[in-house]
């Protein structure tokens, strides 16, 4: 079934907003594990993903294809840790956790392929994975520098960061202030680069030309390019040569005033 342009982007809030809820999920299940209405969520969104995976497998023309393109899709959907934990395979209950690793950063590709012209905007990726290391290393200095848990110690590190600052955890030794500091100084940054990237998303998506509106359809039909049916095809096609027939018959004007300037 082919999906309109509104239907579609109703279709990726919600899968990525289920890919985030799945992601939240797993951490919680490997900190401290899942009770009651936590268990039952995840399974319902495990059903979802599996409903959506074989849809989509139906629907695409090269089976084979579609496989290969979206290998993060099923590993998404393969539960690892109930398999092993069925066959006996691994009875460790903490190793078993670990199995849902892979299901993790899977549910996590799917939302930042989407956000991937966001996060490509000003080189914002590099700013939050620089910001991410630092936290994380900062974390670690200072559970050494103050003695508290290596967790208190990552939850201060992002909370300074982000310049919100609760004041539940607070360092006081000398070189836990200059973590913090330091950690101050990278938060400010941070924040600086995120409305600037925000404005500058915008701003440029409002100033897309007809060129650039329909270059981006068709690139963003070809990153489904093994669902796509002959007719969807065809359609394409049609776009690029119209958008080639618009682009040639307007040179001759861009080249006439351009020869009357210079006269």
């Amino acid at each position: 079934m082919k999906l309109s342009k509104r239907q579609h982007f109703i279709y990726d809030i919600i899968i990525s907003s289920l890919a985030v809820f799945a992601v939240a999920l797993i951490i919680i299940d490997l900190s401290e594990g899942l009770k009651g209405w936590e268990i039952r969520a995840d399974q319902v969104i495990l059903a979802v993903f599996v409903v959506d995976y074989l849809v989509r497998l139906h629907a695409a023309a090269d089976k084979g294809r579609f496989v290969r393109s979206n290998i993060c899709d099923l590993i998404a959907i393969l539960p690892f840790h109930t398999v092993f934990r069925a066959f006996k395979i691994v009875r460790s209950a903490s190793l078993l956790k670990l199995f849902k690793l892979p299901r993790l950063f899977a549910f996590l590709y799917r939302p930042l392929r989407k956000a991937k012209a966001f996060f490509n905007t000003n080189g914002f990726k590099y700013v939050v994975f620089v910001t991410a290391l630092l936290i994380g290393l900062g974390g670690i200095l200072i559970h050494f520098a103050e003695g508290m848990s290596l967790g208190d110690g990552i939850w201060w590190a992002f909370v300074t960061a982000t310049t919100v600052g609760y004041g539940d955890i607070s360092p006081h030794t000398l070189y836990g202030r200059i973590i913090a500091m330091f950690l101050m100084i990278v938060g400010i940054g941070l924040l600086g680069t995120v409305t600037s990237t925000i404005t500058s998303y915008f701003l440029r998506a409002n100033r897309k030309t007809v060129r650039s509106a329909a270059l981006d359809l068709v690139r963003e039909r070809l990153d489904d390019f093994e669902a796509l049916s002959e007719e969807d095809v065809e359609e394409i096609c049609g776009i690029l040569k119209g958008l080639k027939q618009r682009e040639n018959a307007a040179a001759p004007n861009i080249k006439g005033s351009r020869e009357r300037r210079k006269t």
